[in-house]
């Protein structure tokens, strides 16, 4: 396992090498941003790019040579690919495809929305640099398409929640944040769904003072209509943005997530969630 890790970190560095990109301060609330701390500002409203020891370059230096460079490394991974296609089983080559895949859609996206929102957002707009976003973007979807012939995978949907995820588990997002204090999350940051506030005030209005095993219930429901995924290790954090979110006494830990639903003992369950079906139906 530890090779195959080791070919998953080879391939998915030369993702982040070199890319280029922006944060404008256009896109945040001002003021949340007055309490970043002041060697995290330093990323906003200018370009960056992250150099081959995964340094972020505070300067417009990177010039389109070194995308060319970018371009082969990524034609390298694919013919990387090819060989360990023949030299792994089936299942490991599957998995180590399936996660580059995630992280190659996830980079794949943001180039695009970095080439297409330049002239809005990017504070240099001169045309050198729009050039640089735009092969960037060529690249990365050149490279996308190689990888699908290759792999017979194929890119998701964009999903914001799987793409923030993605994002956070890459070795630059785990350096830039070190020193980006973690927003508080509230029980709509768990539903993936674009509409997600508003799912979230309509609960609140139907039951702002369900605890325990009811909010239970509502998660399940959640869960099986694909708006909500929870794992052993977000649970501690679902429960403190319902605490967050219903500001009241929301039950224990154990009364929530320790609670087996008996959908034949249950008789508020099937009750909760027709209600559920009925105030949330538009959002299906």
């Amino acid at each position: 396992m530890s090779e195959l890790n080791s070919k998953y970190n080879e391939l998915i560095n030369e993702i982040f090498r070199n890319f280029i990109f922006y944060l404008p301060l256009s896109i945040l609330d001002m003021e949340a941003f007055k309490t970043l701390p002041e060697e995290s500002q330093s990323v906003f409203n200018r370009i960056t790019y992250i150099d081959d020891d995964m340094n972020f370059i505070y300067e417009n230096s990177l010039d389109l040579p070194t995308l060319l460079i970018k371009s082969g490394k990524l034609r390298t991974n694919c013919f990387k690919l090819l060989e360990y296609k023949e030299e792994l089983s089936e299942s490991s080559f599957n998995f180590l495809s399936e996660n580059y895949l995630k992280q190659l859609e996830t980079y794949t996206f943001l180039s695009n929305q970095l080439s297409f929102y330049f002239d809005k957002n990017s504070p240099v707009k001169d045309s050198s640099t729009k050039a640089l976003f735009n092969c960037q973007n060529l690249n990365f979807n050149n490279h996308l398409a190689e990888f699908e012939k290759i792999t017979g995978l194929k890119a998701q949907t964009f999903n914001q929640q799987i793409f923030i995820q993605e994002v956070k588990e890459t070795p630059v997002f785990k350096k830039f944040s070190v020193s980006i204090p973690q927003k508080e999350k509230h029980f709509r940051d768990f539903i993936s769904h674009e509409k997600n506030t508003e799912i979230e005030i309509a609960i609140l209005k139907k039951y702002p003072t369900f605890k325990g095993k009811k909010l239970r219930y509502i998660i399940e429901f959640l869960i099986e209509k694909k708006l909500l995924t929870i794992t052993y290790g977000t649970q501690t954090e679902l429960y403190d943005a319902l605490k967050r979110t219903f500001n009241c006494n929301i039950g224990t830990y154990p009364s929530i997530f320790g609670y087996k639903i008996n959908e034949n003992k249950d008789s508020d369950y099937s009750r909760i969630t027709n209600e559920l079906e009925t105030i949330l139906n538009k959002y299906f």
